[in-house]
């Protein structure tokens, strides 16, 4: 087993628990992310440890909700979080593209602010994926000085 692979029943709980269809054996399931424009697309590969039954399953996040948390929690457990933070000085001017943006995707007007806060504070936490969409579309918005790190940074 590779440091990639992750025990199902370990991580992920019922969704993707259970034997291989083929002979009963534990499978294994591998998440990956990627870009394509501007949209994530998520990978989940689940192997069985016994026979060579495997099954790929691709997806854009939001697609399955319930699997959407389980593939996302695996993918942060292999991965981990990137931290994505912009300047508040140099950003303040432009802090109206930042919460008009943040409206489009569905946020509150509170919600908008909050997060603004917390993006030229701490920073805001994601996938690595999942911040470079956000740090892409903020960079279009007009916003400059974005760093995405390790969220341990």
């Amino acid at each position: 087993m590779s440091d990639d692979d992750v025990y199902m029943e370990l991580v992920c709980g019922d969704d993707f628990n259970g034997p291989c269809a083929r002979c009963g054996a534990p499978v294994l399931l591998h998440v990956a992310e990627s870009l394509e424009g501007d949209r994530i697309t998520w990978t989940a590969t689940t192997r069985c440890v016994s026979c060579p039954y495997t099954v790929a399953s691709q997806d854009q996040p939001a697609f399955f909700d319930r699997v959407d948390v389980i593939v996302r929690q695996t993918l942060i457990a292999r991965v981990g979080l990137t931290r994505l933070r912009a300047d508040p000085e140099v950003n303040r001017t432009l802090r109206l593209r930042a919460l008009a943006l943040f409206r489009q995707q569905g946020a509150t007007v509170v919600g908008a602010a909050d997060t603004y806060t917390e993006l030229t504070g701490e920073g805001l936490t994601g996938s690595p994926a999942e911040m470079a969409v956000l740090a892409a579309r903020l960079t279009a918005a007009g916003l400059l000085g974005l760093r995405c790190v390790g969220a341990s940074a």
